[in-house]
């Protein structure tokens, strides 16, 4: 009778834990992700941005410096399509760019490098981006931009 109880046991304790087993698993679908070359930002937004910007000044270290040398001709130009135009430091490039979480990401090319721009401040009248140079200086700018006339 034991020997009995015993298989009963076995089997009632398999199948416990064959239920929970299925019972446990679940059906995923594949979320779907987005990618989009264009910006998202609101139409408000993007109409103060997607235009053409001259650098005015440089702060860094808390010191404010109007552009000067090499950077006199620096600009920047957002287009609504996700391209732009930068000059920095006298070097003119295109690339791409995309907005998230209140940075603008870029890709250049020739030369090939990315930036990732915090935005500050945006207004028609003024663009305030700002930038952490690479390692391993990891110091930090903060450009001030106009429109271009």
């Amino acid at each position: 009778m034991l020997s009995f109880l015993k298989r009963i046991a076995l089997i009632a304790t398999c199948g416990v834990i064959t239920v929970s087993c299925y019972a446990q698993s679940t059906t995923t679908t594949p979320v779907k992700k987005t990618t989009s070359a264009k910006p998202s930002l609101s139409p408000e937004k993007s109409k103060m941005l997607c235009k053409a910007w001259k650098l005015d000044s440089i702060s860094e270290y808390g010191v404010d410096n109007k552009a000067s040398g090499k950077q006199v001709n620096d600009a920047i130009t957002f287009v609504a399509d996700g391209t732009f135009f930068i000059t920095l430091d006298g070097v003119a490039s295109t690339g791409t760019w995309t907005y998230a979480s209140g940075r603008i990401n870029t890709v250049t090319k020739n030369p090939d490098n990315t930036y990732s721009f915090k935005i500050l401040g945006l207004s028609d009248n003024c663009l305030m981006l700002d930038f952490q140079y690479p390692a391993p200086d990891l110091s930090r700018a903060k450009f001030t931009y106009s429109p271009k006339k």
